[in-house]
């Protein structure tokens, strides 16, 4: 087997538990998941590592005390989806991951429709959400899937969100160890700029891209762009 689990409901009898060895045996991949406090976390091939996951009420609790402090209105990232006073839009994130920018937009008051196409991450997200009790969650709704297929079959929204996974433009520099392990199963996107193309289709009031700061535009100039110290926000406008 080359999907290992240590406790927890998940049994290796059951067709899920199948279906993610099988995608870790076409992929050439021996992974490690755990069950603690109510869901499942990720090794690292590092056992020194502590294992990822998302803590999602934690984190949620954690946005909406900061924001009680700080104005909603001043982060880059509300300006780049378009919050203002009594503005929220409705945010489709393509790209879920580990739900650090998907938990940002509920704490902002948005509602949002999260996708992830890894059945490994979607696997994680999943455990996490059922176990999570946050309010905010009422706004949340999450399809284990990949961009290219929802919105080839849904209709968009005010707002669409693409992070896709990209090249590390600083090599001295080694990426957050969540970043690090995702790279190490997933690697980039190579159909971000078909994405991109299909989500244009759609004609968003707002399609916002995340780069690195000094990374090219994925495809083409943004009307607008919001640049933090590592990160810039292309912004194009329906």
């Amino acid at each position: 087997m080359n999907f290992e689990v240590l406790g927890g409901p998940l049994i290796v009898e059951s067709e899920e538990f199948k279906r993610l060895n099988n995608f870790c045996l076409e992929q050439n991949l021996y992974l490690k998941i755990e069950w603690i406090q109510g869901q499942y976390w990720l090794h690292s091939q590092n056992q020194k590592e502590k294992p990822i996951g998302v803590q999602i009420d934690k984190e949620l609790d954690r946005h909406i005390e900061f924001f009680k402090r700080s104005s909603i209105i001043n982060e880059l990232l509300a300006r780049s989806i378009g919050v203002k006073s009594g503005v929220r839009p409705k945010v489709l994130d393509l790209t879920g991951g580990l739900l650090g920018d998907t938990l940002l937009f509920l704490s902002f008051g948005c509602e949002v429709i999260t996708l992830e196409r890894h059945p490994i991450i979607s696997f994680l997200l999943k455990s996490s959400l059922q176990n999570a009790k946050h309010s905010a969650l009422s706004r949340l709704t999450f399809f284990p899937v990949d961009a290219l297929t929802y919105l080839s079959e849904k209709p968009a929204v005010d707002v669409i969100y693409f992070d896709p996974m990209f090249e590390d433009v600083n090599d001295r520099s080694l990426p957050k160890k969540e970043m690090r392990i995702f790279r190490e199963f997933i690697g980039q996107d190579r159909d971000s700029q078909e994405v991109f193309r299909l989500a244009k289709i759609h004609h968003p009031k707002r399609l916002v891209v995340k780069r690195p700061r000094h990374s090219a535009p994925l495809f083409e100039r943004p009307q607008i762009s919001y640049q933090g110290k590592a990160t810039r926000y292309d912004v194009y406008l329906s």
